[in-house]
């Protein structure tokens, strides 16, 4: 049955792909109402890295408050924004314009020695890559596979349409300045732009993982997310000299996150046109958040990512619900198809 299924859902999801295709437009051009009920976020995540170098922010909008990450480290300094929920004035903003995006912010950061001092940063993002959405342009196996793990009923598929976010990423470069304190860093680093909006409620997932490394020339991209109707869904993705694959299984020790931050994860990928990836992820910093009053908690890992020997630098990201019973939906994690 689990093949059948699995079958079945390709079908559908192919069909639903095809039919209502991913609008970059009208993507990029989304706002919230005024009066959006604060379930829905629109969200903003540049990430940018070098040989040494990483600058994360992003910008979490909503109806009632904003959520603001920021951080830089060069190897020798450490800068990170201590607060994250602002319910007006945010120092984080983004901007569309006609080349990109631009990046300003304009507040308090925090180095190593908990000195904290005023800080801004002007960036700007540019890209000549196309922007790839998690549910448009993935293949539909992993998702038909990951519905096809779950008992069917109509509450299923009523639970499910509930995961209606519009989420995609976008590879290429950011440039600006960051002062603080009287010093100066120039940032010319590539990146990668993630924006995602619909309803967002942390205390909805139970886990997830995102492994997102890039370089000058390719970008790796693994994530995995438990949800109450979908307990393990993994998609994946690598871009190398501007030339796309997508992951269509995966092989890693899924008990290594199941409630714990650890330093290192070993994937083994096969792409969709039959490659094999070894993916060794090793963390070198993290910051922790917090959202919802501890309702879900992240780690943000800076990590170095090896694919198929090459070096690449990024995140290693981390997230579990305080139910710590809800990971993998209690599930025996060996027993759940993939």
């Amino acid at each position: 049955m689990y093949k059948l299924k699995t079958l079945f859902m390709k079908k559908q999801i192919a069909k639903k792909q095809k039919s209502k295709p991913f609008d970059y437009e009208a993507a990029e051009s989304f706002t919230l109402a005024e009066d959006e009920d604060p379930r829905v976020n629109n969200s903003y995540y540049f990430s940018a890295h070098g040989e040494k170098e990483s600058l994360y922010c992003r910008l979490g909008l909503r109806s009632d408050r904003a959520e603001v990450w920021f951080y830089y480290s060069n190897g020798d300094d450490r800068l990170v924004a201590k607060t994250n929920i602002y319910k007006s004035n945010p120092p984080l903003r983004v901007k569309k314009t006609e080349s990109g995006w631009d990046v300003f912010y304009d507040g308090e950061l925090t180095d190593e020695h908990r000195n904290s001092a005023s800080a801004s940063f002007t960036g700007h993002f540019s890209s000549d890559q196309a922007a790839v959405d998690f549910f448009s342009h993935m293949p539909p196996v992993c998702t038909a596979r990951a519905m096809a793990a779950e008992k069917w009923s109509k509450e299923f598929f009523a639970e499910v349409q509930k995961n209606n976010q519009v989420h995609y990423e976008q590879t290429g470069r950011l440039v600006g300045l960051l002062k603080i304190a009287g010093a100066e860093y120039k940032i010319d680093l590539p990146c990668v732009r993630d924006h995602s909006y619909g309803a967002r409620e942390w205390d909805y997932m139970n886990n997830h993982v995102w492994i997102m490394g890039v370089g000058e020339h390719s970008q790796i991209n693994f994530s995995m997310v438990s949800y109450p109707s979908l307990t393990l869904l993994e998609v994946g993705n690598l871009t190398v000299d501007g030339k796309m694959k997508f992951m269509t299984e995966c092989n890693y020790r899924r008990e290594l996150v199941m409630g714990g931050f650890p330093e290192s994860l070993t994937l083994n990928l096969k792409m969709d046109d039959g490659t094999r990836l070894n993916v060794v992820v090793t963390k070198e910093d993290e910051e922790r958040y917090s959202f919802d009053g501890g309702a879900y908690n992240f780690s943000e890992g800076i990590a170095t990512i090896k694919v198929n020997g090459e070096k690449l630098r990024g995140i290693f990201e981390l997230g579990y619900n305080r139910n710590i019973r809800r990971i993998f939906n209690g599930k025996e994690i060996r027993k759940i198809k993939v």
